[in-house]
This record gives structure tokens, C-alpha cells and sequence, in this order.
């Protein structure tokens, strides 16, 4: 982040940390209930019950704090998809993915309003780098459970194949936050994000067994 974004006081103590996320939470319902350009960092500090001096110790503007809560959702979003890679045993790649998509179609959708004017912003105030690096971050989610599958084929890139299905579940799902009217059915919208994730899945399955790259590598070590 550069010096106009950057927050001015890291909260490493656990009241700095509630304070920052208490400003950074009113941020999100101002947001989402009036858009980026109606806040003023008045009525931030009003709604998260701090002082307005108190908030710019802790950022210089409103472009800081929608940079470093944009980032904070990213990261809990990633924290969902974290979780729903794990497994306790092996299963197959089609099932990770189903496991994964679920979630993050949830989580999404668990709070439309919230992720859909965070989206919006998003393409306004995020640096190339900071989408680079948080992108890259749900791709190797992506990639790790591909290679923790019982049935990966050895020989198939997992970072290209996870990159690309990353890719598919990112734009379906954002786009239908961004474009439709009315957010869709949490179940209907994973379930499209499936059949195109699992059938591109089953093509590069196909593809390594016609290159003879099917032999599987089996689970990831513990």
C-alpha cells in the first residue's frame, strides 16, 4: 500500500484491533447502504463509536480504510476456502471442488450486500499488486487440495489447472453479485459453478489419460 491508503497504526494490541475492526465494520454498513461516495469519515467514526481524531490515528482517509477492509474481507473469504480444502482422508479432486465451490459460494452470498458494493469498490481501490497477491492466495488453496486428491493425475500442471478453476468460480460467482438485478439462489449459483468447474476437471482428467499422464500421485504426505 502506498502512503495514502496505508493505515497510519497497525493494531497489534487486541483493543487497537477491535477498534480498527469496529471502524472498519461501520465502513462495510455505510457501504453497502449508501455507497462509496455519500461516507464521510464523520459518520464512520459515529457509527463505530470513535472519536474522529481517533480514527485518523488510525487511518489517513477513507480510501485507507476501504483499502484495508477490502483486504480483510479477501482474507476471511480465504480463511472459508481454507477450510472447506481440508479432509480427514482422501477423497477425490471432483469432491474437493464441490466441497470448495459450496463454500465459496456461501460465503459470498451469506452477506450479498456486504460483498457486492466491496466487489464494486474493489476495482476502484485495490493496486495491481494487492490483487495479484490475494488472487495468487486462492489459487494455491485451489492447488494444495488438487494435490492432497487421491485421484490427481501425475504429469497435469496443478497451479495452471488450479488457477484456471479458481478463475471460473472467481468470475461466475462475481459477476453474478455484480451484474444480476437479484441474487441468485446460493444452491443454483454453486451448482452451475460445479458442472463448469468439475467438466473442465474431467477434460484435463481425459486429457492425461490420451498423453498417458494418468497415473495418479495419490494423497499429499500429512
Amino acid at each position: 500500500m502506498n502512503s495514502i491508503v496505508r493505515p497510519r497504526r497497525k493494531p497489534m494490541q487486541s483493543r487497537a484491533w477491535m477498534t480498527s475492526c469496529a471502524i472498519q465494520d461501520a465502513f462495510v454498513m455505510l457501504l453497502a447502504d449508501r455507497g462509496y461516495e455519500k461516507i464521510s469519515m464523520r459518520e464512520i467514526a459515529g457509527l463505530a463509536g470513535v472519536g474522529l481524531g481517533t480514527l485518523y490515528l488510525y487511518f489517513p482517509g477513507k480510501e485507507s480504510i476501504a483499502a484495508v477492509t477490502i483486504r480483510r474481507w479477501m482474507r476471511k473469504q480465504a480463511a472459508i476456502l481454507a477450510q472447506a480444502s481440508k479432509a480427514p482422508g482422501p477423497r477425490t479432486v471432483e469432491v474437493a471442488i464441490r466441497a470448495m465451490v459450496q463454500a465459496y459460494v456461501r460465503g459470498l452470498l451469506g452477506e450479498v450486500d456486504e460483498w457486492r458494493a466491496l466487489l464494486y469498490l474493489e476495482r476502484r481501490i485495490s493496486s495491481p499488486a494487492s490483487y495479484r497477491e490475494i488472487y495468487r492466495e486462492f489459487v494455491d488453496l485451489f492447488r494444495a487440495a488438487f494435490m492432497a486428491s487421491s485421484d490427481w493425475p501425475v504429469g497435469v500442471d496443478p497451479l495452471r489447472t488450479a488457477f484456471n478453476a479458481f478463475s471460473m468460480v472467481n468470475a461466475v460467482v462475481g459477476q453474478a453479485l455484480l451484474v444480476q438485478d437479484v441474487c441468485p439462489d446460493a444452491g443454483e449459483l454453486a451448482s452451475d459453478v460445479e458442472c463448469a468447474v468439475v467438466g473442465y476437471i474431467r477434460s484435463v482428467q481425459a486429457q492425461a489419460r490420451r498423453t498417458g499422464a494418468m497415473e495418479t500421485c495419490g494423497p499429499a504426505p500429512a
